[in-house]
This record gives structure tokens, C-alpha cells and sequence, in this order.
């Protein structure tokens, strides 16, 4: 093996990598133990990537094996199997797989009431509200001066968006990349073991004590982590909202610009404060 190199170069969606080299040979000193439904759709040339995927996350293959069965090219049709980067097969599998939730969700009713979900971890604060109503999803991310992904210097706060109506996304969530579809994962695999769909923002405020990313799995499991701790209840969304926003570092009302589910809900936006 060639002299380890550092090069650590920040990315939003990939994990951080240490050390690198390039291996002159390598060897399997072990025989490994492949999954029934992984070696099915190894050999399955027939089935497409899409399918494949949804076959091995329906028989329980863990997600994070998912996108690197994927990523080596080892699934889909024969002709069309190759190498797929890491960021990119990440963000596919996220995103094939919840629209294969999305699908399932759809068949169930909607929740009874407004129910706000929090989470922090290495500097990102989430907030997950689940609103009655039929499934929207929107994520709101807030990168404070001084974060990672925020490097100005004029304390200027960056507010990116993304949404999607009840028939789902047909584009490319561009202003928040894998976060968005991470996000969104987590918030359908609750809502199917619920068996419930609902309106859903995700706020996503990042600080400036996020200064090395670590990958979109911290969001897709920050998410997951929040659903397994007891929600705060409240009568309606503007109540929700109030009481919130004394938590977050600027008013709501200035997120109403970005936000289309902020928009469409009938409350008084304009007189919400962080003092409110």
C-alpha cells in the first residue's frame, strides 16, 4: 500500500473519510455471508434498479447496505449496471425508496392533530410538525454565519427550501440536495408504522458548531432518532408555531417567503415573533 494521504474535502452528503491510499493488492480472507434477497437480486439481471431496491428494502435489507449494493453496481438491468458515486447512490436509494413509501402512505387517513417533534445533534436543531390534512412534505434548512455551509461574515442567515404536494416530486430537490430526500425518508417510515399521513414541515437549523460535515445519514437518522421520543401536542398549527418559534434564531415569519406549506395554512404569520 502506497504512503496514506490526507484530503478531507467537506460534503453534505458522503460520510467523512480519513486517511487514503491507493492498495496495490488486496485479498477475502473470510467467506462472506451474503443475504438471501441480496444474492436474488444480484443474479436477477432482469430486474431493474428501481425494483430492486424496493425488494430489498421490503425484505429488511438495512438502507445503508442498500446504497452500497448500489453504488458498486452490483443491482439492475444487465446492460445498465455500472459504478455510481457514493453522494449520488445515497441520494437515489433515498429517494426511490421513499417513493415507495409515499405510495403506501397514501392509502392511510390522516392524524388527528398537531403534533411537533425535536431532535439536535452535532449542532443541527430539527423540528418536525405534523400537520392533519393530506401528505405534503416541505424542508426549511436555516444555516446560522459561521456553519459549515454558511462561511459569511456579515452575520447573514441562508434559508433554503424545498416541497412536494400530495402526487409527490418530479424534480430534483436542487436548493437542499440528499438532505431533503434523508428527511423525507425518515418522516414516511413514521408514518407508516403509524399508518397515518399528514402535512409535514421539517425546519433544519444548522449552527455554527456543525464545522465538519458528516453526511446526510446524520439527518436521516436525527429524524428517525426524534420519532422514538415523546412529540409535543398542540390544538392547532398556530399554537405549534408560537411556542416554537422561541426556539429558533429568527422570527417565523420571516421563513413565509421560503415555505409553501407556511403559506397555505390560514394563521397570522406576520404576527409571530422569536418573543411572541
Amino acid at each position: 500500500m502506497n504512503k496514506p494521504k490526507l484530503d478531507f474535502s467537506p460534503n453534505n452528503i458522503t460520510a467523512a473519510i480519513g486517511f487514503q491510499a491507493d492498495v496495490e493488492s488486496a485479498r477475502i480472507v473470510d467467506n462472506p455471508k451474503v443475504p438471501k434477497p441480496v444474492e436474488t437480486t444480484l443474479s436477477d439481471d432482469d430486474l431493474d434498479a428501481r425494483g430492486a431496491i424496493s425488494f430489498l428494502y421490503k425484505k429488511g435489507i438495512d438502507v445503508y447496505d442498500i446504497h452500497r449494493i448500489f453504488s458498486v453496481g452490483a443491482i439492475g438491468l444487465r446492460d445498465q449496471r455500472r459504478l455510481v458515486p457514493t453522494r449520488w447512490s445515497i441520494t437515489a436509494v433515498d429517494d426511490m425508496v421513499g417513493k415507495l413509501l409515499h405510495k403506501q402512505v397514501l392509502a392511510h387517513p390522516n392524524i388527528d392533530g398537531v403534533t411537533v417533534w425535536r431532535n439536535n445533534y452535532i449542532g443541527n436543531a430539527y423540528w418536525i410538525f405534523l400537520i392533519p390534512g393530506t401528505w405534503e412534505f416541505e424542508l426549511i434548512e436555516i444555516k446560522s454565519p459561521g456553519s459549515i455551509w454558511n462561511p459569511s461574515q456579515s452575520n447573514q442567515i441562508w434559508i433554503s427550501s424545498e416541497y412536494e404536494g400530495y402526487g409527490g416530486r418530479t424534480s430534483y430537490a436542487k436548493e437542499t440536495a440528499g438532505a431533503y430526500y434523508a428527511a423525507r425518508l425518515g418522516v414516511l417510515e413514521h408514518l407508516l408504522s403509524i399508518k397515518k399521513q399528514c402535512k409535514c414541515l421539517v425546519i433544519r437549523e444548522v449552527s455554527d458548531a456543525y464545522w465538519a460535515p458528516v453526511g446526510v445519514w446524520q439527518i436521516r437518522e436525527s429524524i428517525r432518532n426524534a420519532f422514538k421520543e415523546e412529540p409535543y401536542h398542540f390544538d392547532n398549527f398556530h399554537t405549534a408555531l408560537i411556542q416554537i418559534s422561541n426556539s429558533l434564531s429568527l422570527p417565523i415569519h420571516d421563513l413565509k417567503s421560503k415555505s409553501t406549506i407556511l403559506t397555505g395554512i390560514q394563521s397570522k404569520l406576520a404576527d409571530f415573533s422569536p418573543t411572541s
